[in-house]
């Protein structure tokens, strides 16, 4: 064989492999799975059916990881406890820091006695009025935490004024949002406070109002609980109308370590009727209320108006200017609470009240009905009695009138309405007297001529 022969079969042979390789490519290009000639084809539908299957699959796996996280990570009950770290007054700084001692102990007990899934965090507040640092979350919410918050409970140094609305709306505010999660039956905040009013705001309504909103429109069910340690007695009633405006129960009020450490203990305790059963083991089957104590209570009637008194069990009521039967007498348990509303009518009991009308356009005669010794504090319009172990306290310390605010003999275990018609002023001093109140002012006196006394 010739080279030229040669060489034209090699070239026969090279357009030949050029068209199979030309073919291949078009066949390639045609299938758009790419299928080589003489392989098995793969149906690309039975391809896709696993790939969805794998990533369903992955996804189911992964959904069942994050369900099982959530339900493990979410607490039964969720407490945060926000901690009164404030100095009121500079120069009680040494006093409030012994104070304060005995709150963190108390605090760090109480810790210990959530539960084991229990999620707990801790807020204090005090410090710069407007200041951002005026509260802050000292221990993030979550479960094992009461050893954490026993210690940095005792690490705090109090300081700055009582910035106790700040500290309620953003302990609110930690509730905010997914995470970290919500107790699933209960979510509750302790307010452990010296203090019963907000220092930087002279405007206590609109406190009330704003954490009244904040508390619902929290998007969760909270639950406060006020727990006031040496509260000054003109702060009290701040303290009680707060806890009111969160649909809180009356604060419980200590002046002792003794008596702090285990009221806060049970407030650990997912329901207080659990810390009672607790408190009370050597009679299990005896009823609930066998278990508190009973004390004698009394509503004074000082208006010489009529008056008559709804929500007492006995019945209250008293006549224009009667001299007799102006109280009503009966007990309550410890842990009872009434709401009192009185109605002030009848004739004037100002013997000169018709004839000074007639002569004097400006007398207006006063049916204002003011309570005294109600939660509420001094001179309120409206009375919710508690009857509380501090009551009973306190009714025995003034008893004999040398501890009591006005230096007389005076009770807690009283309450009583009155008017500031300016001819019956003397009972009205006196129903302030008695319940260890400050005395009502003097009223305006309008005379015919207009002139003021």
């Amino acid at each position: 064989m010739t080279r030229r022969e040669s060489t034209d079969d090699m070239n026969d042979m090279n357009d030949g492999e050029t068209g199979k390789a030309g073919r291949l490519v078009e066949a390639v290009a045609a299938d758009g799975a790419g299928t080589l000639p003489g392989r098995s084809a793969v149906p690309r539908t039975s391809q896709r059916r696993k790939v969805i299957t794998a990533f369903i699959t992955v996804l189911l796996l992964l959904l069942a990881a994050a369900v099982f996280f959530v339900y493990r990570s979410t607490p039964d009950h969720r407490t945060a406890f926000l901690v009164d770290a404030s100095v009121p007054v500079p120069a009680a700084a040494e006093r409030r820091g012994a104070d304060f001692a005995a709150v963190a102990r108390a605090v760090g007990s109480a810790t210990q006695n959530a539960g084991e899934d229990d999620a707990l965090s801790l807020r204090r507040f005090g410090g710069v009025c407007g200041g951002s640092g005026n509260t802050s979350q000292v221990v993030r919410s979550g479960t094992g935490r009461g050893r954490e918050i026993a210690d940095s409970v005792r690490d705090l140094t109090p300081g700055g004024q009582a910035t106790l609305g700040s500290g309620i709306a953003a302990v609110i505010d930690d509730f905010d949002g997914p995470y970290p999660f919500r107790g699933e039956k209960s979510n509750r905040i302790i307010v452990v406070t010296s203090s019963g009013r907000d220092a930087c705001t002279s405007d206590q309504r609109a406190l009330l109002k704003d954490a009244h909103d904040k508390a619902k429109d929290a998007g969760v069910r909270l639950e406060f609980r006020f727990v006031g340690y040496k509260v000054p007695a003109n702060e009290r009633a701040d303290l009680r109308q707060l806890a009111d405006a969160v649909g809180a129960p009356a604060p419980r009020f200590a002046s002792t370590p003794r008596v702090l450490a285990p009221v806060l203990r049970k407030l650990m305790l997912p329901k207080e009727d659990e810390a009672r059963k607790v408190a009370e083991p050597s009679s299990p089957s005896a009823p609930e209320t066998s278990a508190r104590p009973e004390h004698p209570f009394v509503v004074g009637l000082f208006t010489g108006w009529a008056v008559n008194v709804s929500g007492t069990p006995v019945r209250c009521a008293a006549t224009t200017n009667a001299t007799a039967d102006r109280e009503c007498r009966f007990t309550m348990r410890e842990g009872d609470r009434l709401t009192l509303r009185a109605a002030v009518s009848g004739p004037n009991p100002n013997p000169m009240g018709d004839l000074a009308e007639q002569n004097n356009p400006y007398y207006r005669p006063s049916k204002t009905p003011y309570w005294y010794g109600c939660d509420e504090g001094h001179r309120s319009r409206t009375c919710t009695v508690t009857m509380t172990r501090e009551r009973v306290e306190t009714s025995k310390r003034w008893a004999d009138g040398a501890s009591s605010p006005t230096g007389m003999a005076a009770s807690r275990l009283l309450a009583c309405v009155t008017t500031e018609e300016p001819s019956v002023m003397t009972l009205a001093r006196t129903c302030a007297a008695l319940t260890g109140s400050e005395a009502p002012p003097d009223p305006e006196i309008t005379y015919a001529d207009g002139s003021t006394n």
